[in-house]
């Protein structure tokens, strides 16, 4: 018995078969992007090195604060620069250190500290996404779609307060959810408790607030306005009682420098994001059946993003000012898949579409980049062969008086004078600091080494190293030779000693022994008048 293939059974046929793979090329992007980011933070949890640029500086202001008991220091004494994050950053981060204060590794337990706030954050979408989306598995997707935002995966391990902000802003939001005057009460208090890890985190207040005020539920409204006040307000009151300096460092980078054109850079990568093209297709069945609840998700999602792209003006900004509001569009996204496969299989444009987009224009980014960390190196063989190498350079340096620009070396010394240049070029830019303690210490030539990157670079014109600082180098130091690596933090550390000291025959020998390669100096040698 024949089949007959009709035009209509060949229709039928494309489009099943296109709608597979429409729907197989999405989950294969997210598969292969959420490994990405799983492998990443494999890769660097057991690191000595830092996972991104200022996890030093906060790191000595945890260490000092376990020493101490004082997280905001006098910046008239080494190394110089106000703490600017807010106390409970420091208080989280040393928590590790105060289980075991003899810790080989330093960054590890603040690094878990770190991936737990983002495995929160995770588990708080999921939450909403299976409230708003009560379809099968639909939480899977939020996942994977998570795990799909490539801009969040250097920061997952960075030691920041950005995840744990994150997390109690969902949870407000997911307590909003929740149709009880108990639960508006205390997603109040969970939306002010977010601004205790960084200031700018006001999105849960603003958009609660805003969702109840249009909803005219005014004593929910007063209820949770007022335990968001205590837990913000209250909460950094009676913490600025014992930190009177508290404020004075955290305001210290304002106004700040403005920088118009990287913000507008920012702002258009985070709406690259494929989230956000998901999310897009999420929209009509919302804009055509209104629904509270969606319009809060939605309402987090659009302050969110408004509240980081005036904030990213700012020239110290970078992509984590929008990781809230990608986050806030997962349940969004979620929604948008479905709608996509839905389309998929009943259309063969969009199925066909949908497909070429993630198969030929994402899908080949995300496998880059993982094939890229992968061929970087993962597993304890790796990990332990950066370290050594970074113990080889700390065996070298260690005992002598270092002053390094790059922040990982800088902390070889046990009283390092400085721990973030940008910063400094930042404030001092800013009108805000006194260089003049620290170019005083390098010009004298205080320093058995000095340690600096080759190639001056700046930040959203911003010079990571102030030019009257690289004058000051060169001034009383001369270049030695230059170490090479793999690592971020080796590529162009050059290694200066001092222009009118005898030269250290040990040292020297030392640094020819790690591979530190000689540089060859035209400039003749001359004693101060």
């Amino acid at each position: 018995m024949s089949v007959i293939i009709t035009p209509e059974l060949q229709v039928q046929i494309a489009r099943r078969v296109a709608g597979r793979a429409a729907v197989g090329a999405l989950l294969l992007f997210s598969l292969v992007s959420s490994l990405a980011l799983v492998t990443d933070q494999v890769s660097h949890l057991c690191l000595l090195t830092e996972v991104g640029y200022g996890d030093i500086y906060i790191l000595y202001d945890v260490l000092h604060f376990q020493r101490s008991g004082k997280i905001y220091r006098d910046p008239a004494q080494p190394p110089y620069l106000p703490a600017l994050y807010s106390p409970l950053v420091y208080r989280l981060y040393s928590l590790p250190g105060r289980i075991d204060a003899a810790a080989k590794n330093l960054f590890v337990g603040p690094r878990l500290v770190a991936l737990t706030a983002f495995l929160l954050c995770v588990g708080a979408v999921v939450s909403i996404v299976r409230t708003l989306v009560p379809v099968r598995f639909a939480w899977l997707w939020g996942v994977l779609l998570t795990g799909s935002i490539s801009s969040m995966r250097n920061w997952v391990l960075q030691l920041r307060g950005d995840f744990a902000a994150i997390f109690f802003s969902l949870l407000a939001i997911r307590l909003l959810l929740v149709r009880s005057r108990w639960a508006v009460v205390l997603a109040g208090v969970c939306a002010g408790f977010a601004t205790q890890f960084k200031l700018t985190y006001l999105t849960a207040l603003a958009a609660g607030s805003l969702w109840l005020l249009i909803r005219r539920q005014w004593k929910d409204l007063a209820g949770f306005a007022i335990a968001g006040v205590f837990s913000s307000a209250g909460l950094y009151l009676l913490f600025w009682i014992h930190e009177r300096a508290m404020f004075a460092q955290m305001l210290a980078p304002s106004p700040g420098i403005v920088d118009v054109k990287g913000s507008i850079a920012l702002v258009f990568a985070a709406l690259r994001q494929p989230v956000v093209l998901i999310a897009l297709a999420g929209l009509p069945p919302i804009t055509r059946r209104f629904s509270p609840r969606w319009a809060l998700v939605l309402l987090f999602a659009l302050t969110s993003f408004a509240i980081g792209g005036l904030t990213s003006l700012q020239a110290g900004a970078n992509s984590n000012y929008f990781l809230e509001s990608l986050l806030g569009l997962i349940p969004l996204a979620v929604l948008g898949v479905l709608r996509l496969t839905v389309w998929a299989r009943h259309h063969l444009w969009a199925a066909l579409f949908i497909a070429a987009l993630f198969s030929l224009h994402f899908l080949p980014a995300s496998a880059h980049e993982l094939y890229t960390i992968l061929r970087s190196g993962v597993g304890p063989r790796s990990i332990e062969s950066q370290n050594e190498s970074f113990r080889t350079i700390q065996n070298a340096l260690q005992g002598h008086h270092i002053f390094s620009t790059v922040p990982r070396l800088a902390l070889l010394d046990p009283n390092p004078a400085l721990t973030e240049p940008f910063l400094l070029s930042y404030l001092q830019t800013l009108g805000k600091i006194d260089a003049q303690p620290i170019l005083n210490r390098v010009r004298s030539g205080e320093f058995d080494v000095l340690i600096t990157s080759a190639h001056p670079d700046s930040y959203r014109g911003v010079p990571v190293i102030a030019p009257i600082l690289r004058g000051a180098i060169v001034a009383a130091y001369t270049p030695h030779c230059v170490l090479f690596g793999s690592e971020v933090y080796l590529l162009g550390s050059e290694i200066y000693l001092p222009r009118y000291r005898p030269e250290d025959k040990a040292l020297v020998r030392k640094l020819e022994e790690i591979g530190c390669v000689p540089v060859l100096s035209n400039e003749p040698d001359t004693e101060p008048n």
